[in-house]
């Protein structure tokens, strides 16, 4: 199962949004939404953007792996893996926290 499937099927069930709704709130068609749901079909840039505004998430959310699903990578991998994904959301002043604790100061 790809990180799309897994994490919309997720967020369905967080939000209690069955298929058909997903389907009418994000403008898919049950179909399209089935096939992109069972993995027989990707889904486009737009179809993503649509998907993740329903659920109110990053089109991030619904496509790369959390820290935890990066299996065999180090922990500095994992830590400048998380970093680098989410340093546009970060202000100055955490990205200077991050710098500093990482320097030991």
């Amino acid at each position: 199962m790809s990180i799309f499937q897994e994490r919309v099927k997720e967020l369905m069930i967080r939000q209690d949004i069955n298929q058909k709704e997903l389907s009418k709130l994000s403008g898919i068609s049950e179909a399209s939404l089935s096939r992109y749901l069972k993995g027989t079909t990707k889904p486009r840039m737009d179809i993503l953007i649509n998907i993740a505004n329903v659920f109110q998430v990053d089109v991030n959310t619904l496509t790369e792996p959390t820290v935890s699903q990066i299996s065999g990578n180090t922990a500095f991998e994992q830590t400048y893996s998380l970093v680098t994904r989410n340093r546009s959301k970060l202000t100055e002043e955490q990205k200077n926290k991050i710098i500093m604790a990482l320097l030991g100061k």
